[in-house]
């Protein structure tokens, strides 16, 4: 997944708590095999995850794929259809031509264009009970950079409550997870950081909670002094433009983790009509012109820092 996961529970037994962090990080190792599209020679694991295999029979035949990977393909297709595509999970050609693995520059339009005809969730073929998926088109690649890592989260969170830990935080690359409270009952606080600084701009108070955020500085670069940033429109093949940052409040980290990317793609107005339709989601949206808005649910849960020269409008 290319991160850090971070885990911390608190458990009266040592031997529970131990083998609870085993288990969870566990389920971050098999959802990031299953998941992951690139093949690594220092890997000591098999090559050969469901991604891998899907994207290698593209416009041959259909694969066999775990029941996880099923779940994920069916809650992404989910949130595609509502958003109206503002996420693919077949984007994975746009990427790689932006060169987002490596050799990061900006593509000729016809490239792009080129690029988008291999690009629609619509085209996958899922056959849930064969257990099958198939890309009907050579060059199609399934990409689950923008889910993989809550459902990661989710799973793990999952093992957690199995082995009774009532208190524990997962931060996964900017997927945070709050399970329970802290040991003390105070609500877990969670930093969001200022999109063009060093600082935080919020802390959010949560309980039983995912916290994920997405933005244009997590992986970008800077050419003809424009920034490009790795979060692309499935309808432009270029980067989204409507938003610096997007932090998605919600029970679950696989949902919260596709809309971040979902909302920052759609942009603040188009956005916040989605995430009223949604229930228990609440989001805070950072806008190139430093704007800061918020959904007003939140407003008990979110105290902002001052810092930065953001301005705020609760919605």
């Amino acid at each position: 997944m290319d991160t850090l996961v971070h885990i911390t529970v608190f458990c009266e037994d040592e031997h529970q708590g131990k083998k609870a962090l085993d288990e969870a990080f566990t389920a971050f190792e098999r959802i990031s095999h299953l998941t992951d599209r690139f093949n690594y020679q220092d890997k000591t694991t098999p090559l050969s995850g469901d991604v891998i295999k899907v994207n290698n029979n593209a416009g041959n035949s259909p694969v066999r794929v775990s029941d996880d990977t099923l779940t994920i393909l069916k809650r992404s297709n989910y949130f595609s259809e509502l958003s109206g595509g503002a996420f693919d999970v077949t984007i994975g050609p746009l990427m790689d031509l932006w060169g987002f693995g490596s050799n990061r520059h900006e593509p000729e339009q016809e490239e792009i264009n080129e690029a988008l005809t291999l690009v629609d969730y619509e085209k996958i073929k899922i056959d849930y009970e064969q257990g099958t998926v198939f890309l009907p088109k050579s060059g199609m690649l399934l990409d689950l950079g923008g889910v993989a890592k809550g459902y990661a989260t989710d799973q793990a969170v999952s093992a957690l409550r199995k082995l009774d830990v009532n208190h524990a935080i997962i931060n996964a690359g900017g997927n945070v997870y709050a399970l329970g409270t802290k040991p003390d009952g105070a609500l877990w606080r969670v930093g969001v950081q200022d999109p063009r600084g060093d600082g935080l701009i919020a802390i959010i108070s949560v309980q039983d909670a995912a916290v994920v955020t997405s933005g244009d500085y997590q992986r970008y670069f800077i050419q003809g002094g424009a920034r490009y940033h790795h979060i692309l429109d499935p309808a432009t093949g270029r980067s989204a433009r409507d938003a610096m940052q997007v932090t998605v409040v919600g029970d679950s980290a696989m949902d919260a983790d596709i809309l971040s990317t979902t909302l920052f793609v759609l942009g603040s107005e188009k956005g916040f009509d989605m995430v009223t339709r949604l229930e228990n989601t609440e989001v805070v949206f950072v806008r190139p012109d430093k704007q800061i808005l918020y959904s007003d649910t939140l407003s008990k849960n979110l105290t902002f820092t001052g810092d930065g020269g953001y301005q705020l409008d609760a919605k």
